[in-house]
């Protein structure tokens, strides 16, 4: 079985491509040729014939792979992004449904089962040493993230190279149909490492510990003491990390924002109010006097119920499922879905009974020598809504800032300034005028 293995980036005709860097500086050009090495080794000692090429020139490596004319290509690279926490492997194929796509699931399966990391999948890319590479399949393999501090850490291991290549000669092999075999190494008999946890505070060893709680405990104290953003204790045999910390952050409390009360004196006027609606239905119903007289003797900011009135109707417009006859100015039963509400016989009725809802959201007590006229009444919490910001999902549901929308078309009500019409002069004064106009101008002569 002949096979060209691509170890990528490296030398070029002119200077030198170490492709990608990783955080500490191991260049990918390193890292893809350690690995390359390791698995042409064991291709070979598995009966293959290997032509191996590191170059950072694709043309110069799709040229002389061509020419070896092998049955499969591989070209082996380490990943990078700009995103530091970006991790795990993936194998790519030119298209999906041929032999490429076969050789790089076993590829990736084998990856995934040995290193433990992330699988990232099998995906297709137009890459040139996959596009160029004619007359035999082609799979690029991405062995992990170099721009990853914990995955450039593995990757600086020569057990992890040795890992990797064995997980690719695997993959490959079983999808080539043939079998492969690993090289006999004589055992080496090595001293037990010494296992220590090394106490990292914002990128930087403080330093390595033989217990890992001990690790744990400084991490925690440092980062508590407000010595460091972040910490985590990592084991030296392997570069894992097996604790993190960062200290919880107690979030701000959110500014609170001054409410508007439903009862109080009114400051507006009936004329402001009246002037207002005119505005914007000139054929608007008056019924402004009744919300100041009724919402004097309740104790309501009665300017506001008729901000409340104007959302609610759209100016006396109506529209909605309310219907004009039914004298109901604020929605009162009316719950959606075509539900028409309550119905009053007067106009100042219905604004008794807007006038009373709002009374039994703001306040306790009786309504004195009124009737109860609003229908649901009781079925209000007494005093539990005493601002129109709590109106917001009770008045209205789901009523996101309904309260909020009362407030402000007060506020424009509030700044209206009172037209006051010129008053005519009558004929009898016109002619009175004209008379003494004559009379001074005939004394004048």
């Amino acid at each position: 079985m002949k096979g060209v293995i691509n170890y990528g980036h490296g030398p070029k005709d002119v200077g030198y491509d170490p492709g990608a860097i990783g955080p500490t500086g191991l260049q990918e050009a390193t890292e893809t040729r350690e690995v390359g090495v390791k698995t042409v080794a064991k291709l070979k000692a598995s009966g293959w014939d290997i032509l191996a090429i590191q170059d950072g020139d694709l043309e110069d490596v799709t040229d002389q792979s061509n020419d070896f004319k092998p049955d499969v290509f591989l070209s082996i690279h380490a990943n990078s992004v700009s995103d530091p926490s970006a991790h795990g492997v993936e194998t790519y194929a030119l298209s999906p449904g041929g032999m490429g796509e076969k050789i790089a699931r076993e590829i990736q399966k084998e990856l995934v089962e040995a290193t433990g990391l992330t699988d990232r999948g099998v995906k297709f890319a137009n890459y040139h040493v996959l596009r160029e590479t004619i007359g035999y399949p082609a799979v690029l393999t991405e062995i992990g993230f170099i721009s990853n501090p914990a995955e450039e850490l593995l990757m600086m291991k020569d057990s992890w190279d040795e890992l990797v290549a064995t997980a690719i000669c695997k993959g490959l092999s079983r999808a080539m149909g043939v079998a492969y075999t690993e090289p006999t190494i004589p055992p080496i008999t090595q001293p037990p490492l010494l296992i220590l946890y090394r106490v990292i505070l914002d990128g930087k060893q403080t330093m390595a510990l033989s217990s890992q709680d001990a690790a744990v405990a400084e991490v925690k104290r440092a980062v508590n003491d407000g010595q460091a953003q972040k910490g985590l204790v990592q084991r030296n045999t392997d570069g894992a990390s097996v604790f993190e910390y960062v200290k919880a952050q107690t979030p701000a409390p959110e500014p609170t924002l001054p409410k508007t009360p439903i009862m109080g004196i009114e400051t507006v006027t009936v004329e402001q109010c009246r002037q207002f609606l005119l505005k914007h239905n000139p054929v608007a119903l008056d019924i402004i006097p009744h919300y100041k007289k009724h919402g004097e003797v309740l104790g309501i900011r009665w300017g506001y119920a008729v901000a409340q009135m104007i959302k609610e109707t759209g100016y006396l417009k109506f529209g909605g499922d309310v219907k004009p006859g039914q004298n109901n100015f604020a929605g009162i039963g009316a719950v959606g879905e075509g539900v028409t509400g309550a119905t009053f016989l007067t106009p100042e009725a219905g604004v008794i009974a807007q006038l009373q809802h709002l009374f039994a959201y703001a306040s306790t007590g009786d309504l004195g020598d009124y009737a109860q006229i609003d229908p649901r009444f009781g079925l209000v919490q007494r005093g539990s809504r005493p601002n129109w910001e709590d109106l917001n999902g009770h008045w209205a549901v789901p009523g996101n800032g309904y309260g909020e929308d009362v407030v402000r078309i007060y506020g424009e009500i509030a700044k209206e300034v009172v037209i006051v019409p010129s008053v005519s002069e009558s004929g009898a004064v016109a002619l009175l005028r004209k008379v003494l106009a004559l009379l001074l101008d005939f004394f004048k002569g």
